[in-house]
């Protein structure tokens, strides 16, 4: 069953003469990893921030649990979500396990269980917590830092996370780590997370759902397949075209029969294109085990090899 937990009913946000959002209805359900994106200025993180109460809409309401967010009393609300920015936004001055207890601490729970939560999620977050716990946040690289703002997000057990550009800043590599992080959290605690961002592949990738805001306006709501398969109007499909897999679609794939379904493995890749998946390697036995759309499947390198093949030749 399907619940409904975020409503933006006609929300509009002016300031002055400048128009950031126009008319958004939108609806954001219970457990979902759901992707706002967008080129920059086009007010998706206006729409993000709406949610905590950071801005107030101009014109119409946002709800949670059918609730209106501005009946609410604010330092509750807050104290129930979490909150991760493009940088950490640790405080300097705090330890790891202090900077991921502070919502702990403010809800009244004791030194001991707060330091024990801390660890746990040390842990979840793949930093070893008698390694990471009392270090200061200048002794961790930039993804560390990201990854104990994730962990800080979680200590509440929050029913929603709010996540704005949070790996716009990493290089490459540690992008692609702290999406499959994200992506194995979520799987395991299903919490709801509203993720901005203004990357197409990085919104293809983690969204169960996407939402494609471009000026002020919603062009587009769907899974990642229904986005590039059918394109609402031709603003998607240009933004979006160049995310789009030069050796045949991901589904087109699937429908082949040379790929067979499987139980979903945390260590197995997640993919968005063919052309990610052709650059996995194999294991022992020839198989290329991976993760697409929150789902698992295997294919013989050699079927692979040979279905690029046939598309070369078309």
């Amino acid at each position: 069953m399907v619940i409904r937990l975020i409503k933006y009913e006609a929300i509009g946000m002016q300031y002055g003469q400048n128009v950031i959002l126009k008319n958004i209805n939108l609806t954001i359900n219970d457990g979902e990893l759901f992707v706002l994106v967008g080129p920059s200025g086009s007010g998706k993180t206006t729409l993000l921030r709406m949610i905590n109460r950071l801005i107030a809409p101009t014109t119409g309401n946002v709800y949670l649990n059918e609730k209106r967010v501005k009946d609410y009393d604010l330092r509750e609300l807050r104290l129930h979500m979490g909150y991760v920015l493009q940088d950490s936004s640790l405080f300097p001055n705090l330890t790891v396990g202090e900077n991921i207890a502070i919502q702990l601490e403010q809800q009244g729970v004791n030194k001991n269980d707060r330091r024990k939560r801390s660890m746990e999620l040390l842990d979840q977050v793949g930093l070893p917590a008698s390694d990471f716990i009392d270090r200061h946040p200048d002794e961790l690289s930039g993804g560390q830092q990201q990854r104990v703002a994730i962990a800080r997000s979680m200590a509440t057990q929050p029913q929603l996370i709010l996540m704005d550009e949070s790996f716009s800043a990493l290089d490459p590599v540690l992008r692609t780590q702290q999406q499959d992080l994200l992506l194995k959290l979520h799987r395991q605690s299903k919490t709801t997370v509203v993720f901005v961002t203004h990357d197409m592949q990085e919104a293809l990738r983690l969204g169960d759902r996407i939402a494609v805001i471009n000026d002020g306006q919603l062009q587009q709501v769907g899974t990642p397949n229904e986005i590039l398969e059918r394109p609402a109007n031709q603003f998607v499909a240009d933004f979006f075209a160049t995310a789009r897999p030069r050796l045949g679609t991901m589904t087109a794939l699937l429908s082949s029969k040379l790929v067979q379904k499987t139980p979903v493995a945390d260590q197995s890749a997640v993919v968005t294109t063919v052309a990610e998946l052709a650059s996995l390697t194999p294991d022992t036995t020839g198989w290329l085990c991976f993760q697409y759309q929150g789902q698992g499947f295997r294919i013989q390198t050699t079927d692979l090899l040979h279905y690029l093949g046939q598309r070369e030749e078309r």
